[in-house]
C-alpha cells in the first residue's frame, strides 16, 4: 500500500512540475513524459493487451489507444470535454462505471482511487493540445 501511494504521489508531483514553467505559463504536455505514466499506473492494470476488458481498449501504447476499442477512439483531438477518456474518468460517466474501476466496497468506505485533479488536468491538456504522440 505504501509503495502504491508513493508511486501515485511521484506521478502527481512529476506531472504538476512538468506542466508549468518557472514563470507559471503552461508548457506542452508530453504523452511519453506526462500522460503515459498516469496510464501505466491507473489504466494498465485492466487495459493491458494481455488482459480481458469488455471495452476492448488496449492502452499499452499510443498507437493502441489511438486505435480505440469497442466504443471508438477514446479522445477527440483538441476537445477534451467531448472525449470519452475524460468522460469516463469523471464522477458521472455517460455509461458504465467511472474509471479506474474500484470495488463498490472501496467506494463506500471512501477508499476509492481515482485520478487526482492534476492527473486529470494533464490528460485533458494533452488532448486539448492535439493528443500528440510526443
Amino acid at each position: 500500500m505504501k509503495i502504491r501511494a508513493a508511486s501515485v504521489l511521484a506521478v502527481t508531483v512529476f506531472v504538476s512540475a512538468s506542466l508549468f514553467a518557472q514563470n507559471g505559463k503552461k508548457q506542452e504536455v508530453s504523452f511519453k513524459n506526462d500522460v503515459f505514466p498516469i496510464i501505466k499506473a491507473k489504466c494498465l492494470p485492466c487495459h493491458a493487451e494481455d488482459n480481458f476488458n469488455p471495452s476492448e481498449l488496449n492502452m499499452d501504447s499510443y498507437d493502441q489507444i489511438a486505435a480505440g476499442g469497442k466504443h471508438g477512439v477514446p479522445f477527440k483531438v483538441g476537445k477534451s470535454s467531448e472525449s470519452l477518456l475524460i468522460q469516463k474518468l469523471a464522477e458521472k460517466p455517460p455509461f458504465g462505471d467511472r474509471m479506474p474501476l474500484n470495488s463498490k466496497r472501496r467506494i463506500q468506505e471512501g477508499k476509492a482511487v481515482w485520478l487526482t485533479e492534476d492527473e486529470l488536468k494533464a490528460v485533458a491538456t494533452w488532448i486539448d493540445q492535439g493528443a500528440k504522440n510526443n
